[in-house]
């Protein structure tokens, strides 16, 4: 080989190791923080609720514990709605910076759009808003203390399971002692109350059973008026396999503890 094609061949090697460093660099420096994606941090621990045996100062350390968390995980949503919203008017103009297009597919990603990689970029924020959006603390705390006891379930001691969600692969969670013969499902394991709040969200702003829960909080939005955790509750009854008398205990429970008062 002549010497001008090595050095041509050396060159090419350089610019290609040049590029790639710089490409991984640029990625380190604009790569999404959980924040950004709006998941909790943190490693609260929920207390010995059954060592409590009052059940007023039960349940009010029980909501103590969990309303900040909540209302932070709120805070996150809206802070990113924010965000989405304003990428929706830099689209009327333009097109959106390379960072951010960096943090749309982390967020399609997160809560499971990937599908709209073949629509525009107009679209997939459109459809992220439709997702990504709050749920009233109300039924949060609701539903925690339904699916936990107020914190005093097995799953919720051991497991930091609060919501009663389901993991798949041998190892991931708890098994049911009532499990059916045959299931394979576990109760899933967190390590802290962030992360089973963050599943959580996750659940019911991506499944498919909620869709109409996420419709109706659209709705509310475009006339600018608040949903309350009662009215979403509606759309709950394929969260448990009781159906509708699950939605009622969750509405009861929103009633009977005032919980609307930290919507």
């Amino acid at each position: 080989m002549d010497r001008g094609k090595s050095l041509f061949l050396a060159g090419i090697f350089v610019l290609y190791a040049v590029g790639t460093f710089a490409f991984v660099m640029y990625l380190s420096q604009h790569r999404p923080t959980a924040s950004s994606l709006g998941l909790l941090s943190g490693n609260t621990q929920l207390p010995d609720m059954r060592a409590i045996r009052d059940i007023p100062t039960r349940k009010q350390t029980f909501i103590d514990t969990l309303t900040p968390l909540i209302e932070q995980k709120n805070g996150q949503l809206s802070s990113l709605r924010q965000t989405l919203q304003q990428w929706q008017q830099q689209l009327e103009q333009g097109e959106l910076a390379n960072q951010d297009m960096v943090l749309l597919k982390r967020l399609e990603k997160r809560y499971r759009l990937t599908e709209q990689q073949e629509k525009s970029v107009a679209n997939r924020v459109r459809a992220l808003l439709r997702r990504l959006d709050t749920i009233p603390t109300s039924l949060v705390l609701a539903q925690a203390a339904a699916e936990s006891g107020w914190g005093t379930s097995r799953f919720a001691r051991q497991a930091n399971n609060l919501f009663g969600q389901w993991c798949y692969r041998k190892g991931c969670g708890l098994v049911p002692k009532r499990r059916s013969r045959g299931a394979r499902h576990e109760v899933q394991k967190f390590a802290a109350l962030e992360p089973a709040i963050d599943a959580y969200f996750r659940n019911l702003n991506t499944h498919q059973a909620y869709t109409e829960l996420r419709s109706e909080r659209l709705a509310y939005h475009q006339q600018n008026k608040s949903v309350s955790g009662i009215q979403l509750a509606e759309h709950l009854t394929s969260y448990s396999s009781r159906g509708q008398p699950y939605v009622e205990e969750i509405k009861e429970l929103i009633r009977y503890n005032r919980l609307t008062r930290f919507d």
